[in-house]
């Protein structure tokens, strides 16, 4: 029946935000904190997602120039998922998995923070982005699957997500997207 389906899928929901945020909850604070240092200081926030991921980078870097509570000043939030040309270029050229790389090659610097999020699949993208953002001496995070392996170092903030479907991972990661653009507000503004 359709309605045991949303049932189900409303406790599937709630157990991935749980196992994602509530295990986590420590290591989200402490990353809103140094998002907050990174803004002081006249940084930004670079957001990139892979797949259906880069639509919520999008939405989440909105909710930070823009308000999510309420009116206040906008924040320095870009997304890197709006350029369709230079990813149809890299594409065309067998180089795809540089998209994120190159991009904060030319635009991230050490008082930036960098917040990745991936998808249930593997994304070379993702991880390239990532260690390009630690070498440049940026505060990174990234929300990725149980079953991903970052590269070398890894980001300075890893999230892990507890599931293999891709829904799940979309509406965690706009979960996660809310929820830390709610802790940098109260922190930078109060309530």
């Amino acid at each position: 029946m359709l309605q045991d389906r949303i049932s189900k899928s409303l406790r599937e929901h709630t157990a991935v935000l749980e196992e994602t945020f509530l295990l986590q909850a420590n290591e989200l604070v402490e990353f809103s904190g140094r998002i907050v240092e990174v803004f002081n200081q006249g940084g930004r926030l670079l957001i990139f997602g892979s797949g259906s991921l880069g639509a919520i980078a999008n939405l989440v870097a909105n909710l930070f120039r823009h308000r999510l509570s309420f009116e206040r000043p906008p924040l320095p939030a870009l997304s890197l998922c709006h350029d369709i040309t230079l990813a149809t270029a890299l594409a065309k050229e067998g180089q795809i998995g540089t998209f994120f790389a190159q991009q904060l090659g030319l635009l991230a610097g050490e008082h930036d923070a960098v917040l990745a999020l991936g998808d249930v699949a593997h994304n070379e993208a993702v991880m390239a982005g990532l260690a390009e953002a630690r070498e440049r001496g940026c505060v990174t995070a990234a929300l990725l699957p149980d079953q991903e392996e970052p590269a070398g170092d890894g980001p300075h903030y890893l999230f892990r997500l507890n599931t293999d479907s891709v829904g799940r991972a979309a509406e965690a990661a706009l979960f996660f997207g809310h929820l830390l653009c709610e802790l940098v507000e109260e922190s930078l503004f109060g309530s």
